[in-house]
């Protein structure tokens, strides 16, 4: 094995280019053969007893991608024990070049495990908070939670379509070019003083036009943005106004309440105030994760490995420029030039690799995992989510074992952020409403680029 490394003048960085001679993945086929040789059963043979050469031409290129695999694995680790390295994570291998009977060159990149010494937990300082949720935020709560309820009863009078009605309409077009979706709709409902239209601006057009129930109109609408197309894109369709209902005050009456298993209004305020409660114990706890991770952050000093800070900035930046050209950047953003955007998200990679190296740190130094029990209950919860479907989400994770990691890693999170809070100097602060929205915003000022 032929081992050349690639300087790339990076600390905790190291990629090898390694020339691995044909003859040993020959071998290690002619292995693998012999082992098969006993279950095979091939015309003019007894089973077992067919010669090697042409076992081997009938079942090479069907075990070739395993023994190249094992081959590669073996390779990995052999360089780094000859090299004494210390991987922070799996080593990334390509396969450069493949050519039967010729040397197989492999690239091989090693994000290199970094030394650190976490600072200690009971000299960070962390403060509890408690809000206090005042009558006034509680009644607040109610009237919106009142003026979500959107009512509506169909109206019997012949009159033209006015704002805050709901209208079902049918909607055709015999232009090809419309998306399928588009080209015919039946008895779809439309909300004329929601953001969201089905196609643009229809309910101004609808109201303009005095629309009544009965009618049949043609109208003309623009789907360049619907259709992310740089040109105009009008096409023609005929709207149908089936019925037209009118919005009227929502109020809590028997019929409300027995729909939503409650036995008095009262019951109904109790479970709001308790919902309020809980919402804001969550603000309360993203805060204070994001003060013991800004202190996490500055207290502890070490080098990043290069390789991962890398792909994490490009695949952020990917974004960035996905949302630019689709014209979505946030508007903090548009302000700056491409210089300074990027120095924001190299800022924002920066922090994301070094509390993820600091957590991994913590998590190995203090046997913290997630046990078989919570990752169940974990994918329980997230199953309960889609009910109905909860049995494709199971047989999902069963057959992509990789996409656990979206289940464990906020279970693991949450684990590693507990168990330094309990050993960190406490605070207990009482807070306000007008307080808690204050330290909110200043918590997370994402124009700093946190």
């Amino acid at each position: 094995m032929n081992i050349k490394e690639i300087d790339s003048n990076k600390k905790l960085f190291k990629e090898y280019l390694i020339e691995i001679p044909y003859s040993e993945i020959d071998n290690s086929i002619d292995e693998r053969i012999i082992k098969l040789i006993p279950t095979v059963t091939l015309p003019g043979f007894r089973k077992g007893k067919a010669p090697i050469n042409i076992v081997k031409k009938k079942y090479e290129n069907s075990i070739l991608n395993e023994v190249v695999e094992k081959i590669v694995q073996e390779k990995t680790k052999k360089l780094l024990e000859e090299k004494k390295l210390i991987a922070f994570r799996q080593p990334k291998v390509e396969i450069k070049k493949y050519t039967k009977n010729e040397p197989i060159e492999l690239g091989i990149k090693i994000d290199l495990q970094p030394e650190i010494k976490i600072f200690p937990f009971d000299k960070i300082e962390s403060i509890k908070y408690n809000l206090n949720i005042d009558k006034k935020t509680f009644e607040k709560n109610y009237i919106s939670f009142l003026n979500s309820q959107k009512k509506y009863i169909k109206i019997n009078k012949n009159r033209s379509i006015k704002n805050t009605d709901k209208v079902f309409i049918d909607i055709t077009t015999a232009d090809n070019s419309a998306p399928d979706y588009l080209k015919s709709q039946k008895n779809i409902s439309i909300i004329t003083d929601s953001d969201y239209q089905i196609l643009p601006e229809i309910s101004n057009k609808l109201i303009k036009k005095n629309c009544k129930v009965g009618d049949k109109i043609k109208l003309i609408f623009d789907l360049k943005i619907l259709l992310k197309e740089k040109k105009e894109k009008k096409i023609e369709f005929e709207i149908a106004i089936l019925s037209i209902e009118e919005k009227v005050d929502f109020k809590v009456d028997k019929d409300f309440l027995k729909h939503n298993n409650l036995k008095s209004e009262d019951e109904l305020k109790d479970n709001l105030n308790k919902n309020l409660i809980d919402q804001y114990k969550n603000y309360i706890n993203e805060i204070e994760k994001k003060q013991l991770m800004d202190k996490l952050e500055s207290n502890n000093k070490f080098d990043i490995p290069e390789g991962i800070f890398e792909e994490e900035f490009k695949m952020i930046w990917h974004r960035v420029e996905h949302a630019k050209k689709e014209e979505k950047l946030d508007e903090d953003d548009k302000k700056l030039s491409v210089e300074k955007l990027k120095k924001r998200y190299e800022k924002i990679a920066l922090r994301r690799v070094k509390l993820a190296v600091i957590m991994q740190k913590i998590s190995r130094d203090e046997n913290i995992i997630v046990t078989e029990k919570e990752l169940t209950e974990g994918m329980m919860n997230y199953a309960s989510q889609y009910p109905g479907q909860e049995k494709k989400i199971f047989d999902y994770f069963k057959e992509n074992p990789s996409n656990i990691e979206s289940i464990s890693g906020p279970i693991l999170e949450k684990k590693i952020v507990d168990f330094i809070l309990s050993k960190t100097k406490k605070e207990n602060k009482k807070i306000s409403i007008n307080e808690f929205n204050k330290l909110q915003e200043e918590t997370f000022n994402f124009s700093k680029g946190q």
